[in-house]
């Protein structure tokens, strides 16, 4: 009870409809090689349609595999079709490349092409990528050698992750059920897992540090092959973003710094700190915050908040609950955080949580549903308009946590239920604005030295270190910071996604903007965020802001998005000043 149920993907991995898709793809080798690849319109249907259908398949078939390891990262059965899967698609490697290049060297008008004419945006971006391209024979020994290089690093560190246990008092616990307790009442207990965790990244550390290495080394050395300046210019470029709304975004987080560290400083003298918050303090709850909701409270909740905003976020809401398309509880085997990934191949998706009854754990399954609500606006759109980019990607999820802040400040019923919430608002915003920062420094500076050494576990978490003093500066204790939160977050160990850091700087803040608009002109708003959504797909960044009427590329923007955190910590400076 309270898993997902995967069976409107596969039923098992010996079903007829997992062996066939499976089995196509050999098909489609063949298929590949007999296209033509003249410049006509003819042409180029053929090629999308069979980009289209491969990648439907390829989605499926990874999304069942890589839903059932997130879950249980020892199952062999999976681990054994993951391998398959990903030599299969080896083999596809330079047929793909090949559609690719003949999509971004195509000179044909495709606006003549209703069909094609949808896909307007999709080739703007082919052509523009074709630059980047290589050798059709090289890229497919670059994704041949990724299985054995990047890919596998990448899985031994979420392996070693959720299988990696500790006594804690008495018990076995998993580093998802550690990180959990960050947010227990009692003092003692939130120190005590804290040092635990620490003791147990210590086991895993070493094998670690290895991954992360090796994948960076990876992503320099095809970065410079393909002829971007650096990782970084490639995410930007693959986050249909500019380096100028790069440039306003930081900027504006930086001149907030000490906003935030007058947040964490206030909290630590109230905890009875002198010399900033220690780190394991971070989520201390404060006020009245001993909440807890049951699942089925959290469904009630959540249906009836969201019923206010939009009638088909609350359907949808519902459905998750009924129709168990969410994996609640930790357990060995199961990754630690929570996500939800989009299948809109079969207009569902799938989220993850480890829940534990908090209200953190509340906000965070507004968050997931707030990806999964993202995913319905952009399923009606073809095929290959179904991505969106990194930045944009946390924009509903963060409107969703926007929404239930509300409310439940709206709700409280005293001031040290006022207290609780404000607090618990500005622990997730100080965790996307100056932990982001502090991740985005760690990766700038680890990427810079990946050039010419090799760094062992505690260089990395020096590097780690001294990132956090940079964005918490004074705010938290010195004496007392994280220099493991290098093994914790997955997102360092992608060989194809670098820099999943200041995306959530960007959703979250870019969210917050537009529920100040909500809030000021809430008639046609939901109307328009709509579009919003499905425009994320087919647009930038900054296009996509237009639809709203901002412009992201200028800090102002930012500013304002800020000011209003600044708002909060002025309130709950006041109401624990009493």
């Amino acid at each position: 009870m309270y898993e997902w149920q995967l069976n409107d993907l596969y039923e098992s991995y010996e079903s007829e409809a997992f062996q066939q898709d499976l089995a196509s793809l050999d098909a489609f080798k063949i298929e590949m090689e007999s296209l033509s690849f003249e410049d006509t319109i003819e042409a180029i249907k053929a090629v999308i349609d069979v980009k289209e259908r491969l990648y439907i398949t390829v989605r499926r078939l990874s999304a069942y595999i890589s839903l059932s390891l997130s879950t249980n990262a020892t199952d062999e059965v999976s681990t054994n079709y993951q391998n398959v899967l990903g030599n299969k698609l080896n083999q596809l490697t330079k047929y793909q490349a090949k559609m690719d290049r003949f999509i971004g060297e195509t000179q044909v008008d495709i606006s003549k092409d209703a069909e094609l004419a949808e896909y307007a945006f999709y080739f703007k971006e082919m052509k523009e990528s074709a630059n980047y391209l290589l050798s059709d024979e090289v890229e497919a020994t670059i994704s041949k050698l990724g299985r054995s290089a990047g890919h596998a690093w990448s899985s031994l560190q979420g392996y070693l992750t959720s299988q990696a246990e500790i006594e804690f008092q008495g018990e076995a616990k998993t580093l998802s059920e550690l990180r959990n307790l960050a947010y227990d009442a009692n003092a003692e207990t939130r120190k005590a897992a804290f040092e635990a965790e620490i003791a147990l990244y210590d086991q895993v550390k070493d094998a670690v540090a290895f991954s992360l290495n090796n994948i960076k080394s990876q992503v320099l050395d095809v970065s410079k092959m393909r002829g971007y300046e650096s990782p970084l210019e490639e995410t930007l470029i693959k986050s249909r973003m500019s380096q100028a709304t790069l440039d306003a975004l930081l900027t504006a987080i930086q001149e907030f710094l000490p906003t935030f560290r007058r947040y964490l400083k206030h909290k630590a003298s109230v905890l009875g700190y002198e010399n900033g918050l220690p780190f394991y303090d971070l989520f201390a709850p404060m006020g009245d915050a001993n909440q807890t909701f049951t699942v089925e409270e959290t469904k009630t909740y959540l249906v009836d908040k969201f019923s206010q905003f939009a009638p088909d976020l609350a359907e949808m809401t519902a459905t998750f609950y009924e129709k168990d398309y969410m994996d609640f509880y930790p357990r060995k085997g199961k990754r630690g955080g929570a996500f939800c990934s989009n299948l809109p191949f079969i207009q569902q998706s799938r989220i993850m949580l480890n829940f534990d009854g908090s209200l953190n754990n509340v906000l965070t399954i507004a968050h997931e549903l707030g990806h999964a609500y993202h995913g319905t606006k952009i399923q009606s759109h073809r095929p290959l308009n179904w991505s969106y980019s990194m930045p944009v990607a946390e924009t509903a999820s963060t409107f969703n946590e926007a929404i239930v802040m509300n409310h439940l400040l709206e709700e409280a019923a005293s001031n040290d239920e006022k207290v609780a919430v404000i607090e618990q608002y500005l622990q997730d915003v100080t965790q996307i604005i100056v932990d982001i920062y502090s991740r985005y420094l760690f990766e700038t500076e680890v990427f810079e030295n990946r050039k010419s050494s090799f760094m062992f576990a505690p260089q990395l978490a020096e590097i780690m270190l001294n990132a956090q003093k940079k964005a918490y500066g004074d705010g938290l204790d010195e004496e007392s910071l994280h220099p493991y939160m290098w093994i914790n977050k997955s997102h360092y160990y992608s060989t194809g996604l670098s820099f999943y850091n200041f995306p959530y700087a960007f959703g979250g803040l870019f969210s917050r903007g537009l529920y100040e608009q909500y809030l000021a002109k809430p008639d046609g708003f939901v109307e328009q965020y709509s579009k919003l959504l499905e425009t994320t797909t087919v647009a930038s960044v900054e296009d996509t802001a237009k639809v709203m009427g901002l412009d992201v590329s200028q800090v102002d923007f930012w500013r304002t998005a800020l000011s209003g955190i600044e708002t909060y910590v002025d309130e709950f400076i006041e109401l624990t000043s009493k």
